[in-house]
């Protein structure tokens, strides 16, 4: 049963992220500058948490100061990395390219599981892999050659969202079993955004001089694609092995594409019908045989 909890909380994360990529290209079609709107989720999901948190569960704001830099390195390389580095891949080849590249993180997330011997790497997991990346590749309509070219930077920046998407599933798993999960997320979140405001001063984003319906629509970006989405991922993170967390995630295309056809009127074509179908048939895939996770454990002083 917690199981099966940890998928439900890992496919809801991907329902919110894959919907809320149909909000973020309507805010890119307002011609808003892409670090921006990575910038401004982080910055308001922790700007809405902080005082949630300091009312209802001040305790989980306790820290080791020694561990502050283990929370920095989720942030800014899990968090704030994989973000930017799929946006920039987005604008230097496609949104196709992109995600497809991103989505063969899963076998790295194995690759790494057999190396370290914290799970066991079978033939349900592998085929279910190949399985949501090929999935993917009909999903994103990569069939169409014409859609699959990138720049070498492009091609660099696509790679290196691999290992921080791949580095953020397995870090947070660490994570958690020393901290609780409010206290994981808010930390995170907190570093990514600490970090983009060194990248990009608040004083810089006065001068954008944006209308009270634009700030409308970042702040709700933030709630549906940062606060909500990564609360339910990392919650999922406990009760569902990083590799199997990772293979449910490549829902997120999926949901990105039928909501664009839904809200932005692009077309579904019958390719990306078979590569949803495809994704849940390895979601599906990975229920066939049950793969117990030991829930980590707190430490008493950093309990909520």
């Amino acid at each position: 049963m917690k199981e099966f909890k940890g998928y439900m909380m890992v496919m809801g994360a991907s329902l919110f992220w894959g919907g809320s990529a149909t909000a973020a290209k309507f805010l890119l079609n307002l011609h808003l500058d892409t670090l921006l709107i990575v910038q401004t989720r982080v910055t308001f999901a922790c700007l809405i948490m902080l005082p949630y948190l300091l009312i209802t569960k001040p305790g989980v704001l306790r820290v080791r100061p020694g561990d502050l830099w283990q929370f920095a390195l989720l942030g800014i390389v899990g968090i704030a990395g994989s973000n930017f580095t799929y946006y920039f891949a987005i604008k230097e080849s496609t949104v196709a390219t992109a995600i497809l590249i991103q989505y063969t993180a899963p076998l790295l997330v194995m690759a790494y599981a057999a190396y370290s011997r914290e799970e066991k790497i079978t033939g349900v997991k592998i085929a279910a892999a190949l399985i949501s990346l090929l999935g993917c590749f009909f999903a994103v309509g990569a069939y169409d050659l014409s859609l699959l070219k990138i720049s070498p930077l492009g091609l660099l920046s696509a790679v290196a969202s691999v290992f921080t998407f791949a580095f953020m599933n397995l870090y947070t798993r660490h994570l958690l079993s020393r901290y609780s999960l409010w206290t994981v997320t808010f930390y995170a979140i907190g570093s990514a955004a600490a970090f983009w405001l060194i990248i990009q001063p608040p004083w810089v984003i006065a001068t954008l001089n944006l209308g009270a319906d634009v700030w409308g629509g970042l702040t709700a970006l933030a709630v549906v694609s940062v606060l909500i989405p990564h609360t339910l991922y990392f919650s999922g993170l406990r009760y569902v092995v990083a590799s199997r967390a990772i293979i449910t995630s490549t829902l997120e295309p999926v949901v990105a594409i039928v909501t664009a056809a839904f809200f932005l009127g692009e077309y579904l074509a019958f390719g990306q019908t078979i590569g949803a179908l495809l994704v849940i048939g390895a979601i599906v895939l990975l229920q066939l045989r049950r793969e117990p996770v030991r829930i980590p454990k707190r430490e008493p002083s950093h309990a909520s």
